[in-house]
């Protein structure tokens, strides 16, 4: 663990070294405008998934060790719509449903050690929630992972399961990328999430150097596929801005929700707050590694803002590593509830669209 010790005060130093700004000065950009939700086609739907989250998180109760009130794990921003109070499900979700995970950014480095939403899989295949993983590259560019995601979606049986892909990080990104580069993989889709997602980039990229993936395959326990090493290219805004102006409207799949999370810096792991720091300089809100606004799917349905890091909504470390917790010590967060609930409120749209379409697709 020595190693260790000397590795993580480099990378938490690593931003707070860096001066000047984020974002070059150019104009080879894409032109954009920030604009309220309904100006960029989303709609909004946190009173109903607020609903359904507080519900199972009131069933699940002391199931979920890192469980927290609800009130706690999400944000009122502005002028939250009501709910409709109609009753959430228990037992089974219904219709059933096969759930494919796209990590983020460096995940695939640890996938021996930690994996994205580790322990709330094992709770929805509980609930028979089918549960996949695309096994993409830990640096590979939104390109070179975009195809592994479609071979995935792809090669999955059709046994009845309506599918959801669910992006994480530059997951979403990846996934993003598949759903339009690939149209028979994503006909197979009937909802797409993300959260926590590099929809628009993260100012991050532009200043962290290309030598952190080394530093990252130094971490103990570590295995790295760096794919075609592009990620981090990929991640800039400028590529993810070009990106969204070639994204479809209406969007290549039925349902599309995101779910964007940010933290002031006082509940922002240690780990993560240099990160924080650096894009306060643009925006507070924001979860250490993405700003809350760039976090969201144009053309698709806002579900919450959660209260959560970039790594708490979504990845056990403190659970799964505990000598990471000195560094990573704001991570608890009711990720098991979180993802059932995403999923509960999936299958209600799947069945509210399956009946005004006279059934399945």
């Amino acid at each position: 663990m020595s190693r260790l010790r000397l590795l993580l005060p480099l990378l938490s130093m690593l931003l707070a070294a860096c001066s000047g700004p984020m974002l070059p000065f150019a104009t080879d950009v894409t032109p954009r405008v920030t604009v309220p939700l309904a100006k960029a086609g989303i709609t909004d739907a946190r009173g109903r998934f607020r609903e359904i989250l507080c519900a199972v998180l009131a069933r699940t109760g002391d199931r979920l060790p890192d469980a927290r009130p609800c009130t706690r794990a999400l944000w009122r921003v502005g002028a939250e719509p009501a709910g409709t109070e109609a009753p959430v499900p228990a037992g089974p979700v219904r219709p059933p449903l096969r759930l494919v995970l796209v990590t983020g950014y460096g995940a695939q480095c640890f996938a021996g050690l930690v994996r994205l939403f580790e322990e709330a899989a094992r709770h929805v295949r509980r609930l028979d929630v089918a549960v996949v993983r695309a096994p993409v590259s830990a640096f590979g560019s939104v390109a070179h992972n975009a195809a592994i995601v479609a071979r995935t979606l792809e090669a999955v049986p059709a046994d009845g399961r309506r599918l959801v892909l669910l992006g994480y990080s530059k997951g979403a990104a990846d996934a993003m990328a598949a759903l339009v580069r690939y149209p028979r993989a994503a006909r197979r889709v009937d909802a797409f999430v993300t959260l926590a997602g590099a929809v628009g980039g993260s100012p991050l990229a532009e200043v962290v150097p290309g030598w952190i993936e080394t530093l990252i395959d130094l971490f103990p326990g570590t295995r790295c596929d760096p794919g075609d090493d592009g990620a981090l290219a990929d991640l800039r805004p400028r590529a993810r801005q070009a990106a969204l102006a070639r994204w479809p409207d209406p969007p290549p799949v039925p349902l599309v929700f995101s779910l964007a999370a940010f933290v002031p810096r006082a509940e922002t792991s240690r780990l993560l707050r240099p990160f924080h720091a650096r894009l306060a300089a643009a925006d507070p809100r924001n979860d250490g590694q993405l700003l809350w606004t760039d976090q969201l799917v144009p053309g698709g349905t806002l579900l919450a803002y959660l209260r959560g890091d970039h790594l708490a909504v979504a990845v056990p470390v403190a659970r799964r590593l505990p000598w990471l917790r000195v560094q990573v010590d704001r991570n608890a967060y009711p990720r098991a509830a979180l993802l059932e609930a995403i999923l509960r409120f999936t299958a209600e749209r799947l069945r509210a669209r399956d009946g005004t379409r006279g059934g399945p697709r």
